[in-house]
């Protein structure tokens, strides 16, 4: 009788010990399924960074593009002091400078060129009858930047800058965003 006592007691203090180490357990599974989502979210903002380096890296080299292939406008320094913050992207360039679907591109002067690519990089294509994305609208807070060397001579070298933002940093300043930046410098 004594035995059986002892068997009643162990298996009667034996009850919710299951339960414990079930809490347990979901609490260490919840624990890694966080870690992995916050492993996903990191790896997803890494993705888009990249993204919009490769993007901004392809738009300052066409405006590079652009720049070597109007010598003259390089050489009186029209494409110097530019920046996309003073473009209106709303309306298609005038004149168009470039054959696209809606017809044969019109004559430009040499000034007319540089501006007419200026915009296009700026602000996207218009050949289409919309407007593809250019870096204002392709990039967060995107900008082009043309600079040339001080002072600007026929031979001077120039500075191609697309800049945007990414995200915000972890700090209690939510006006605090990061600036990216790709800079291109060329002699055309």
């Amino acid at each position: 009788m004594h035995l059986l006592n002892k068997k009643h007691t162990f298996a009667h203090r034996q009850r919710g010990v299951g339960i414990i180490e079930v809490l347990i357990a979901l609490l260490v599974v919840s624990i890694g399924v966080l870690g992995m989502a916050g492993l996903q979210l990191t790896g997803l903002q890494h993705s888009a960074g990249t993204f919009n380096r490769a993007k901004a890296l392809m738009y300052a080299e066409n405006m590079a593009t652009r720049m070597r292939g109007n010598p003259p406008a390089v050489q009186r320094a029209l494409f110097d002091n530019y920046n996309s913050a003073s473009e209106s992207c709303a309306a298609r360039p005038a004149p168009y400078c470039q054959a696209s679907a809606n017809g044969a591109g019109a004559s430009c002067t040499v000034d007319e060129l540089a501006r007419f690519d200026m915009a296009i990089v700026s602000c996207g294509d218009w050949g289409s009858g919309e407007p593809t994305q250019g870096v204002v609208n392709s990039l967060p807070n995107g900008t082009l930047d043309i600079a040339c060397d001080d002072p600007c001579r026929p031979n001077s070298t120039y500075t191609v800058n697309v800049s945007w933002t990414e995200g915000q940093r972890i700090t209690s300043d939510r006006d605090d965003v990061l600036v990216r930046q790709v800079q291109v410098r060329m002699r055309p």
